[in-house]
């Protein structure tokens, strides 16, 4: 079984297309489960649970807004409760600018022995679409401060959260409940720096895609000079230990 984990906060439109892209890739014959966790949207997130669609759809609800980290802690609580020790786990944003097309070859090389599979803006033929030239020299300078203090073989994206995960690694990071708090849109970088720090032997690989941010409705949730802050913390202060 495949989990794809879909945190979201007033995203109803972009879900809208985002399901109709998942919808495609379970023609392939791809057994899915999607986990929607609602961050308390006033949106009408809501109402996408009552449709129809050719994967199993379980929809989960803040009552408050808890934040990005706390609502993929959600998720993989629900999915751990669900999942087999085989299953894979797919993390995306839910903005319709992650390509849900390249599932499939991030599934393929799960089977084929890695622990987990990074989509990398940072790789050749990678590309982003969109992305305002502030945000990305943000995106590249944390790239490289990452990569000057932990550096990790063939590792160039330590912050994007589309991955692919073995189930076994999420089941790790539950194990410790005070994994998720106080943290939010550095949350990705803060499990994949735990992960390669606990399992010296991970077998993670990279693959390109194409970041579409130009395919996004609406504004982005990121809370820009908390992230700053939070991931400095993370890089210079170790918090994922």
């Amino acid at each position: 079984m495949i989990y794809i984990l879909l945190p979201a906060y007033n995203e109803e439109k972009n879900l809208i297309k985002v399901f109709k892209k998942i919808n495609k890739i379970v023609l392939k014959k791809l057994h899915i489960t999607v986990v929607l966790v609602d961050d308390c949207s006033n949106d009408n997130t809501k109402s996408l649970k009552k449709k129809k669609y050719k994967f199993k759809l379980i929809y989960a609800k803040h009552k408050t807004n808890k934040g990005l980290s706390i609502t993929m802690e959600t998720g993989f609580k629900i999915i751990s409760n669900n999942a087999k020790a085989n299953d894979v786990i797919i993390t995306l944003d839910s903005d319709n600018t992650h390509p849900i097309s390249i599932i499939p070859n991030m599934i393929k090389k799960i089977d084929a022995g890695n622990h987990m599979v990074i989509a990398s803006r940072f790789v050749k033929t990678s590309k982003i679409n969109g992305l305002t030239i502030w945000r990305h020299l943000l995106s590249v300078g944390a790239k490289y401060l990452f990569k000057l203090l932990y550096p990790y073989k063939n590792l160039n994206d330590y912050t994007c959260n589309f991955r692919a995960y073995r189930f076994e690694l999420i089941k790790e990071l539950l194990k410790n409940k005070k994994f998720f708090k106080n943290e939010d849109f550095n949350i990705a970088a803060k499990i994949l720096l735990f992960l390669t720090d606990k399992y010296k032997n991970i077998k993670l690989i990279e693959v390109p895609f194409t970041l579409s941010y130009d395919y996004k409705i609406g504004q982005s949730k990121m809370r820009l000079m908390k992230t700053i802050l939070l991931t400095l913390r993370l890089i210079f202060f170790k918090s994922h230990k």
